[in-house]
């Protein structure tokens, strides 16, 4: 989800000018358009067409002032046809919303939904920009992940004394869980009574994940 609504925000720009909409998307892709297979190059019409390529080199460089004045009044994809599917993603969007809320991501219904927006998305062909500030996004909540989990490791291995390896085999998959900590608190091990003392600390940080979760409604496996 916060991909689509940087998506779409970045496109409300389009409507005050903001933001051109070539650096949101360059085009659009249609999924059943078939597969382009290169034909086999004929060795005899490859050297007709060098030899056509080496005659026309000085109408090409002619030609170069047009083509570049040309390309100065390209406006990118159709800002219509644009229009109609980025308000088709706005709606998908806040149904799979409306639908993870009342229901939960895991709904038949919400599933269908989410694979429509999905594929909706799948047909916009994003600019380089947009590509890299999703691709940064994505980054940082990776990084975000990874300072909660290791302060997790910090306050578990270091401040309370359980064995690393006690901790890699566990944690992962049990990050948002927080029976996890009292099984380990049950355990009745050396460090128990330690973890015990630092259960606020660290059930503070799960629910840190816990929030990336409903952000996202992925988990934070999905994510990773």
């Amino acid at each position: 989800p916060p991909t689509y609504s940087l998506m779409l925000s970045q496109y409300e720009g389009v409507a005050t000018q903001t933001v051109r909409l070539a650096d949101i998307i360059v085009g659009f892709i249609d999924p059943n358009a078939p597969d382009e297979i290169a034909a086999p190059i004929n060795p005899k019409l490859a050297e007709a067409a060098a030899e056509l390529e080496t005659e026309t080199e000085e109408e090409t460089e002619e030609g170069e002032a047009n083509s570049e004045e040309e390309e100065t009044l390209e406006t990118g994809p159709d800002p219509e046809e644009a229009a109609r599917r980025f308000d088709s993603l706005s709606k998908t969007f806040a149904q799979v919303q409306k639908g993870m809320a009342e229901k939960g991501a895991d709904d038949p219904k919400v599933m269908k939904l989410r694979k429509k927006l999905a594929d909706e998305f799948m047909e916009l062909k994003l600019s380089p920009k947009m590509f890299d500030m999703l691709i940064t996004q994505i980054r940082q909540s990776l990084t975000d992940i990874r300072n909660v989990e290791k302060q997790v490791m910090l306050l578990c291995v270091r401040d309370s004394g359980m064995p690393r390896k006690d901790f890699i085999s566990t944690f992962p998959s049990n990050e948002t869980n927080l029976s996890w900590l009292d099984k380990h608190i049950r355990a009745k091990r050396k460090h128990s009574a330690h973890l015990a003392k630092l259960r606020e600390e660290i059930e503070s940080q799960q629910k840190k994940l816990m929030g990336v979760e409903v952000l996202t409604h992925l988990s934070i496996a999905g994510i990773k």
